[in-house]
C-alpha cells in the first residue's frame, strides 16, 4: 500500500473509532410465555439481558433484584412487589415452571423504567421488545434517593379494602403464654378470632375474613404474614390483624394495648413482649426460621413508609374502640415493636393484646365469653371505623 493509501486508511480507522457510540440503537427482545391464561416473561432472561444481580431462596420463596441504587423484592405466589420502595401488585402472582422463574410481564415492564430510564418498550402478543437508551442518555432518576426511607405520603393507597386476615396467635404446639389453672393464650385467641369474624361479617359488606387458622393447629409465624400478601392483587388491599394475650411477671399488670411493627419498642416492656411472642421460631423448622434473619428483606419492607402510615392509623382507632367498650380495664396504648409475625406486611397490619393472662382478675374475664365479645366488638367497630375512613378518602 501507497504511504498516501496508509494515510487514508488511518483517518477512516480514526473517524470509525471516534464515532459516537449513541448513534447505534441497542434492542432486545424476550419471549412472553403464557402460562394458566397469563402473560410472563423469564426472570432468568430479564435479569441476563439487563445484566442485573438477582438471587432467589427457593426455602423461603423470596428474592432480590438489584444493580446500584435499585433495590427489588419479590416472593413467588404472591401478586405484590416492592419496586424501589413503592408497592406494586397485579393481577397474578410471580411463578415458577419447572425450576425457572417467571414474572409478569407488567413487572417486567415496571422493573425497566425504574432500572433502564428512557427504554422504549413495545409488548406483543409473544414477545416484549426493548429498545434501550442511546450511551449518554439515559434519563437518571433524580434526586438520587431510597423511597422506602425518603417517602413522606400525603395520601392513601389507591385501592379499597377487601379483605381482612384474622389471625389467633399460637396454635397447635405452640400453646402460648400459660395462665393459673393451666390456661392456654391460643384458647382465648381463638375464640376472640372467631367472635370477631362474625362481628364483621355481620357488620360489614363486601369485604371477605379470611382465618389464618379456625383450630387448634400450628402455624409459623412467617406463614401467617404470607396467607395476608398471597390475598393482595390489582385494586385490592386488606388489613392484617394478630390477637394476642400478654404475659407478665408482675401478676399485678392488666390492661389491652395495641402494636405496629417496629424496630425501635417503644419501652422495655414492649420490647419484652415482642420478645414473648417471638420466641414462637423456636418450634419451627430451621430452614423456614431462618427467614426472620433475612435483614435486606425485612428492611425493604418494614420502612414502607405508606404502610406504617396506615399500621399506625388502624391502631389507633382499634384501641380507641376498645377502650370506649371496655370498662373493666384500662387502655395501654398503642405501642411498636418488633414482632416476627407483623413482618413483610404488605398492608396495613396491627398485633392486638387483648389483656393479662397472668393478672388473676383479668384472667376470669378473659374466660368469659361475655368478655370476649365485648373484645371482639372493640376491636371490629375499630376496624370498620378505619375502613370508612381509608375508603371515603381514596375516593377523593
Amino acid at each position: 500500500m501507497t504511504k498516501n493509501g496508509n494515510i487514508i486508511a488511518l483517518l477512516l480507522l480514526l473517524i470509525v473509532s471516534t464515532a459516537p457510540v449513541h448513534s447505534l440503537e441497542l434492542k432486545t427482545r424476550l419471549s412472553v410465555a403464557t402460562i394458566a391464561g397469563n402473560a410472563y416473561v423469564s426472570l432468568h432472561a430479564l435479569t441476563d439481558r439487563l445484566n442485573l444481580d438477582s438471587s432467589f431462596d427457593i426455602i423461603t420463596g423470596r428474592g432480590k433484584i438489584y444493580r446500584g441504587s435499585n433495590f427489588t423484592v419479590y416472593q413467588e405466589g404472591i401478586c405484590a412487589i416492592l419496586l424501589n420502595g413503592k408497592l406494586k401488585k397485579y393481577r397474578y402472582p410471580v411463578t415458577r415452571r419447572e425450576g425457572e422463574l417467571f414474572i409478569p410481564v407488567q413487572f417486567a415492564i415496571d422493573l425497566l423504567a425504574e432500572y433502564v430510564p428512557g427504554s422504549k418498550i413495545t409488548c406483543g402478543a409473544s414477545s416484549l421488545e426493548i429498545v434501550f437508551p442511546s450511551p449518554g442518555k439515559e434519563t437518571p432518576r433524580t434526586p438520587e434517593t431510597h423511597p422506602a426511607r425518603d417517602a413522606q405520603p400525603s395520601a392513601y393507597g389507591k385501592d379499597m379494602i377487601r379483605f381482612i386476615i384474622i389471625d389467633p396467635g399460637h396454635g397447635g404446639k405452640d400453646p402460648g403464654a400459660i395462665g393459673k389453672g393451666g390456661v392456654y393464650e391460643k384458647h382465648i385467641t381463638l375464640e376472640i378470632a372467631k367472635k370477631l369474624a362474625r362481628y364483621l361479617e355481620t357488620n360489614l359488606r363486601g369485604v371477605r375474613v379470611v382465618h389464618t387458622r379456625n383450630n387448634d393447629t400450628f402455624i409459623e409465624l412467617g406463614r401467617r404474614i404470607d396467607i395476608a400478601n398471597a390475598r393482595l392483587k390489582e385494586n385490592e388491599n386488606g388489613l392484617f390483624i394478630s390477637i394476642h394475650i400478654n404475659a407478665s411477671i408482675s401478676p399485678r399488670i392488666s390492661g389491652f394495648e395495641t402494636y405496629v411493627l417496629s424496630q425501635n419498642p417503644s419501652n422495655e416492656d414492649a420490647r419484652a413482649t415482642a420478645a414473648l411472642e417471638n420466641n414462637v421460631i423456636i418450634l419451627e423448622d430451621r430452614e423456614q426460621a431462618k427467614k426472620y434473619d433475612d435483614a435486606a428483606h425485612m428492611e425493604a419492607f418494614m420502612l414502607t413508609a405508606q404502610i406504617q402510615k396506615e399500621s399506625a392509623m388502624l391502631a389507633e382507632s382499634i384501641q380507641s374502640s376498645i377502650d370506649a367498650t371496655i370498662s373493666e380495664f384500662k387502655s395501654r396504648g398503642v405501642k411498636k415493636a418488633d414482632f416476627y409475625v407483623l413482618r413483610g406486611a404488605l398492608m396495613p397490619s396491627v398485633l392486638v393484646e387483648a389483656g393479662y393472662i397472668t393478672n388473676t382478675r383479668e384472667l376470669r374475664y378473659l374466660q368469659k365469653s361475655g368478655h370476649q365479645d365485648k373484645i371482639a366488638r372493640g376491636i371490629g367497630k375499630g376496624i370498620i371505623q378505619f375502613i370508612n375512613k381509608y375508603n371515603a378518602m381514596i375516593k377523593k
